[in-house]
């Protein structure tokens, strides 16, 4: 029997969600904040109510649907987000695709015959299917599905994770996963917690629990004055060197702030940090970290 859950989007042809060409499921909810958040739509469990006013055409369809929420502005609409339900009304009858839903009920078997359609990628590329967020892991049965179903169907499965959920919800999914994503973002945990809303204890007991049973690519993204500091490598080469037999390596994430457009679609403030790095920059990084894990994991970047 298929299971349901909320996902946001299913991405095709992706190359940065793991090895080969893959398939991406994004689930909705996450148990963090963290403010460079590049998928800030997934974030809630409930659908959101997304909102382009460049592509508003003043029809006053949404108007007509839903008054106390959208009023005729000059020339664009305006959504009064404060008390909105949710309920998707004004985007079903908007037909500029101005307003949007992000999540939606999903049955497992649908988003297998939609992963399906690029089986023959996978197999030359040594792809598969990703499932990420949000944080997928959330839905634990949900994401077991899928990850048994592509199993049986030989697709290579891969989880990005930030590790903050509950031990149980990893043991679910471990039996069908091929590769864990894992996010390490802030080493210290009370500046974990000022970014991201939670400190990071579950989040490396997690990881110690984890890689010594699974193929584990732990992933480090890099945030200009976040986490970026000397102190900060020390903070990590700690964590990592207790690794150093267990992860298939280290990644670190150049920063980008692509996800600014997202933040406006979601009526949500965006906190920028300044520009990504240079090339020499990461590659910096990437030595001082390994000069301080000198029989561990590979550090890396991609340039």
């Amino acid at each position: 029997m298929s299971v349901t859950g909320c996902i946001s989007n299913i991405s095709r042809a992706s190359v940065h969600d793991g090895p080969g060409i893959r398939t991406v499921v994004y689930f909705k909810g996450c148990s963090l904040r963290c403010r460079w958040c590049h998928n800030p739509e997934t974030q809630q469990t409930l659908q959101d109510i997304m909102y382009a006013p460049v592509k508003c055409i003043g029809c006053g369809r949404c108007v007509a649907v839903c008054p106390d929420h959208h009023k005729a502005g000059e020339q664009k609409m305006v959504f009064l987000r404060e008390g909105c339900l949710r309920c998707g009304k004004c985007a079903e009858v908007c037909p500029s695709e101005a307003l949007s839903v992000s999540g939606s009920p999903a049955d497992g078997e649908e988003v297998i015959k939609e992963v399906l359609k690029d089986k023959l990628y996978y197999r030359e590329s040594g792809g598969g299917v990703t499932l990420s967020g949000g944080e997928c892991l959330l839905q634990p049965d949900f994401a077991a599905y899928i990850l048994s179903r592509c199993k049986e169907e030989d697709i290579s499965t891969c989880v990005e994770t930030a590790l903050c959920v509950a031990p149980e919800a990893i043991d679910r999914v471990l039996p069908y996963t091929d590769l864990f994503l894992t996010d390490l973002k802030i080493p210290d945990p009370k500046k974990h917690a000022v970014y991201t809303g939670r400190d990071n204890s579950l989040i490396i007991a997690n990881l110690r629990s984890l890689a010594p049973r699974a193929r584990v690519l732990a992933r480090i993204p890099l945030i200009p004055g976040v986490n970026d500091s000397e102190e900060d490598k020390e903070g990590f080469g700690e964590i990592l060197s207790g690794l150093r037999d267990s992860l298939t390596g280290v990644e670190v994430l150049r920063y980008n702030s692509m996800a600014e457009s997202k933040y406006i679609l979601a009526g949500r403030e965006y906190s920028g940090f300044g520009e990504a790095q240079t090339d020499e920059a990461m590659l910096e990084f990437c030595d001082s970290l390994q000069s301080r894990l000198p029989e561990g994991p590979r550090v890396y970047t991609v340039i």
